[in-house]
């Protein structure tokens, strides 16, 4: 099987089609189409040949639809791998042309994970990216509203309130985003709220970011790629143990999925005796609360593979 790698920046990319041959190409519809011309003048088939396209923000979105679209085998490497790839490397040389190489290397040893999203699927993310982007600019908006009261009562007068209007735009557009994320895989994330702690924000977050559970063969798999698995710590005899999570996978995912984690504690009484049980041993609350977010993740798994939604235990 062959591999090309290929590094991503804002308006270009480079192409590692060997370990010699690199060439630098448009982020365009044209640039694409010159790229495929040379793969195939270099021998690489569809059948023969898997592209590895580095993750960069939304840069590699157009790039991996219009390949994926067109039948190729594309795999997203996170940057995180090749950065450590280049650190172990005995000559820390980082540049696009180094890094296309990289990145093909990866993509050789299987790295990555294969890129199916659909336009539904981009959609989705996008809405959700939009939304994430309102929350903090209302929470920014919400001190700074805060701290022009304060000035108005420090001078003794009434001062004309510039931020209210912005505040309700903001509160309208985040309102409009929570009804039209419904509208998306809307199957998919009706059974995913069956599940207590899951609500239409982290339903969509849920299937915006991991897309296809079927590339997860396990929910262990699924707890790792959100990034609450324990990082190992092993050195002969000596060293031997579990450190703290890892958090490899989204931030955002993992953030929602920890305040999923928290409300399902408190309504879930399966969940709820977990998290008193583990409280009154001595363990931390946040402890606790990561490890009922792997419980939540683990019921996600069987929900979206099963296809059905999530039935509560008979009380005992």
């Amino acid at each position: 099987m062959h591999a090309i790698g290929i590094d991503m920046s804002k308006d270009s990319f480079h192409a590692a089609f060997n370990d010699t041959h690199v060439r630098e190409f448009r982020n365009t519809e044209d640039g694409i189409a010159a790229f495929l011309e040379a793969a195939r003048s270099d021998g690489h088939t569809k059948k023969t040949t898997v592209i590895g396209v580095e993750s960069t923000g939304v840069y590699h979105l157009f790039l991996c639809v219009s390949l994926f679209q067109s039948g190729w085998d594309i795999r997203v490497i996170n940057p995180m791998l090749t950065a450590q790839m280049i650190t172990a490397g005995l000559r820390m040389v980082k540049n696009d042309r180094k890094d296309a190489k990289i990145v093909r290397i990866a993509t050789k040893m299987g790295k990555g994970y294969p890129f199916r999203d659909t336009p539904e699927i981009l959609a989705l993310k996008a809405l959700v990216s939009e939304r994430e982007d309102i929350v903090r600019m209302r929470a920014d908006l919400k001190r700074r509203q805060h701290a022009h009261r304060i000035r108005a009562r420090a001078c003794g007068v009434t001062l004309h309130d510039s931020y209210a209007p912005a505040f309700i735009a903001f509160e309208t557009a985040i309102k409009e985003i929570d009804a039209r994320l419904q509208c998306y895989v809307a199957e998919t994330q009706k059974l995913l709220r069956s599940i207590t702690g899951i609500g239409v924000t982290t339903g969509a977050l849920l299937v915006a970011f991991i897309g296809d559970i079927n590339r997860f063969a396990s929910p262990e798999q699924l707890v790792a790629y959100v990034g609450i698995d324990p990082r190992v710590k092993q050195s002969g005899t000596s060293i031997h143990g579990k450190g703290r999570i890892t958090k490899r996978g989204n931030a955002l995912l993992r953030h929602t999925l920890y305040q999923a984690a928290f409300i399902a504690q408190r309504y879930d009484p399966e969940l709820n005796a977990y998290y008193q049980k583990k409280r009154a041993e001595g363990m931390h609350h946040t402890a606790v609360i990561c490890a009922i977010e792997r419980k939540l993740i683990h019921r996600v798994f069987a929900v979206w593979k099963r296809g059905t939604p999530y039935v509560k235990p008979p009380k005992t």
